[in-house]
């Protein structure tokens, strides 16, 4: 087992947070922005929907008696809907309040003080990402059926009812640990980009469903406006070395006289975590 030296971040979702077939991805972005700062762990699932996630959780986030000798999780993105949204009779089809209550109950897992999961002792934050609008002329002939704007729709709308909902709760009395939750809301951002839902929507997506490197800048502008704004000074800032510094420094700063205490000293936690 490997000691847990660097504080983690867990991107949970279905293939839009798995796939690594394009270049720009939100784990390829991710990892290159916080590498030797923040461990980027990669859990997204192909195929997988919101029901999916709830039966995973216990598979992937530590038990609270087990979290000496676990990496403290300092954010979290959850990315479901995009296959909860199919069609029915595909046996994936998930009810838009089913999806609402999946989701919802991860939440409330991440964060309550009755959750059994280590995560929600600590000030974790959480990201909602809608699912992105399909792209309908993309999708191969056989699977044209399987999605379509107005029901997909419906899942975008239940993530940015959940995050009004939640921004209450962080605001409450109930909130003893300093949680954070915020949605990005994909969908709303492509749509404006390519002024409306039509034909402008084609360069986000390589089958109508998956995303082009253009498709994850959207998500990575939407993700970056976030963290230089209203999470600034959270820990969080990749290119601030105040907000987050190196969790292990250059071997420059290092005094090679007095190694270890030099080591020691520089390995102190930052100030998020003090």
């Amino acid at each position: 087992m490997a000691k847990p030296l660097q504080d983690c971040i867990i991107l949970f979702g279905d293939s839009l947070t798995e796939r690594q077939d394009v270049p720009q991805t939100l784990d390829e972005r991710m990892n290159r922005a916080y590498g030797r700062k923040l461990d980027v762990l990669n859990r997204g699932f192909g195929g997988y929907t919101s029901t999916l996630g709830v039966a995973l959780l216990d598979h992937i986030f530590a038990p609270k008696e087990d979290a000496a000798a676990s990496p403290v999780v300092r954010l979290v993105t959850l990315f479901f809907g995009t296959n909860d949204s199919v069609n029915f009779p595909n046996p994936r089809a998930t009810p838009p309040e089913v999806f609402k209550s999946n989701t919802h109950h991860m939440l409330t897992q991440l964060t309550s003080p009755t959750s059994p999961y280590a995560i929600a002792d600590t000030p974790v934050h959480i990201i909602l990402i809608t699912p992105p609008p399909p792209y309908d002329p993309q999708v191969p002939l056989p699977a044209k059926w399987v999605r379509d704007q107005a029901r997909s729709l419906r899942f975008a709308e239940a993530v940015r009812e959940l995050g009004k909902e939640w921004k209450v709760r962080e605001g409450s009395e109930e909130n003893q640990t300093g949680w954070r939750v915020e949605v990005l809301d994909l969908w709303a951002e492509m749509e404006k980009r390519a002024g409306g839902l039509g034909h402008g929507l084609a360069p986000f997506f390589h089958d109508g469903c998956h995303m082009t490197t253009e498709g994850y800048q959207v998500l990575w502008d939407l993700y970056t406006d976030l963290i230089k704004g209203k999470w600034k000074g959270h820990g969080l800032d990749w290119e601030d070395e105040q907000d987050l510094p190196m969790r292990v420094p250059w071997y420059g700063h290092l005094d090679m006289d007095q190694l270890e205490e030099s080591l020691k000293e520089e390995l102190r936690l930052p100030a998020c975590r003090r």
